[in-house]
C-alpha cells in the first residue's frame, strides 16, 4: 500500500494516518501484533505452509492481519470496561480467529457446505483440500485449550453461530433481506477469551460489532461490488456518512454505559480514518503486494 502511494501527492498524508492509527495505543497494538506472530509460529503446522498454493508470506498476512485485529478490537472493549484478559485468553481469541479465517475460505471459495464443516465426523471427500485438513486440526486444537467444562457459553453458542451465520438482516428498497454475520461472531471470540461476561458488555456488542461490520464492508466496497454482494455499506446512497454514522452511534453508547470507553473509541476512530482513507484515494490493498 505504501510503495502504491509513494509517488503521489498524498503520501505524506498516508503515512500520518498510519502513524496516527499505530501511536494512539501502540502498546496495545504491539501485544495484538506479537500475541497474532506467536499464534501463527504455534498454530500453523509446517505440513500446511509447504503444502498450501499460496506463498508462506501469503499465508502469514492472511492469518496474522485477521489475528491481530480481531484481538486487539476485543482487548480494548474489555478494557472499555475496566477488565484485562491474560495471555492464555489471547491465546484461545488468535486460534480462533485462524479457525475463522479457514472457515470463511471454505465457504466463501471453496464453496463447502456449512453443515459439513460442522459435522462431527470429517468429510472423506475433502481430505485432500489441505485447507479442509488444517480447519479440522483448529477445531481439534480448540477443544484442548478450551475445554467445555471450562467455556460452556462458547460451545453454547457455537451451534447458533453456524446455523444463523449473523442474525441481523436489513431490507433494501425493493424489501429484500441482506443477511450477514455481526454479533455473534465477536461474542463467540469474547466468550473463548472469558466464559463469564457482564451483561452490560454483552449488549455493547450490538452496536460495537455493527460499526466494525460496516468498516469491514466499507474496506471491501469495490470487490463487493464486482462479486454482486449487496451490504448495508454499499447499498448506502452515502456509504462515508453510514460509516460514519455507525461509528457515531457506537461512541454514544459507550461514553453512557462503559466505564472508560475512550481508548477503545480512539482505537476505532483511527481504524476508520485509515479504512476511509485508503478507500477513497483508491490504493491497493496491501494484500495486492504480498
Amino acid at each position: 500500500m505504501l510503495n502504491d502511494a509513494r509517488a503521489l501527492p498524498h503520501y505524506q498524508e498516508l503515512l500520518a494516518t498510519i502513524n496516527d492509527t499505530m501511536s494512539a495505543d501502540k502498546e496495545r497494538w504491539f501485544a495484538c501484533i506479537k500475541a497474532s506472530d506467536s499464534g501463527f509460529k504455534e498454530f500453523i503446522p509446517a505440513w500446511y505452509i509447504v503444502q498450501s498454493k499460496l506463498k508462506p508470506e501469503q499465508l502469514y498476512y492472511r492469518f496474522f492481519k485477521m489475528g491481530a485485529i480481531l484481538l486487539y478490537e476485543h482487548t480494548s472493549l474489555f478494557l472499555a470496561y475496566n477488565i484485562v484478559p491474560d495471555a492464555q485468553a489471547k491465546r484461545r481469541c488468535i486460534l480462533l480467529a485462524f479457525l475463522k479465517r479457514v472457515y470463511d475460505d471454505l465457504l466463501d471459495n471453496e464453496h463447502v457446505d456449512n453443515e459439513v464443516l460442522f459435522n462431527n465426523s470429517p468429510d472423506k471427500k475433502l481430505m485432500d483440500n489441505v485447507d479442509y485438513r488444517l480447519f479440522l486440526e483448529f477445531r481439534k486444537k480448540i477443544r484442548e485449550v478450551a475445554l467445555p467444562a471450562e467455556f460452556g457459553n462458547y460451545y453454547a453458542l457455537l451451534k447458533k453461530v453456524n446455523d444463523a451465520q449473523g442474525s441481523r438482516v436489513i431490507q433494501d428498497d425493493a424489501g429484500d433481506t441482506i443477511p450477514y454475520k455481526i454479533k455473534n461472531g465477536f461474542l463467540l471470540d469474547m466468550y473463548i477469551m472469558m466464559n463469564d461476561l457482564p451483561q452490560e458488555l454483552v449488549c455493547a456488542l450490538d452496536v460495537t460489532a455493527e460499526f466494525f461490520a460496516c468498516l469491514d464492508e466499507f474496506y471491501d466496497y469495490d470487490d463487493d461490488l464486482a462479486k454482486g454482494k449487496l451490504t448495508y455499506i454499499n447499498q448506502s446512497l452515502n456509504p462515508k456518512e453510514a460509516l460514519e454514522k455507525k461509528y457515531e452511534e457506537a461512541a454514544i453508547y459507550l461514553r453512557k454505559h462503559s466505564p472508560n470507553p475512550d481508548g477503545y473509541l480512539k482505537g476505532l476512530g483511527n481504524l476508520m480514518k485509515n479504512v476511509l482513507f485508503t478507500r477513497e484515494k483508491k490504493l491497493n490493498k496491501l494484500s495486492l503486494f504480498i
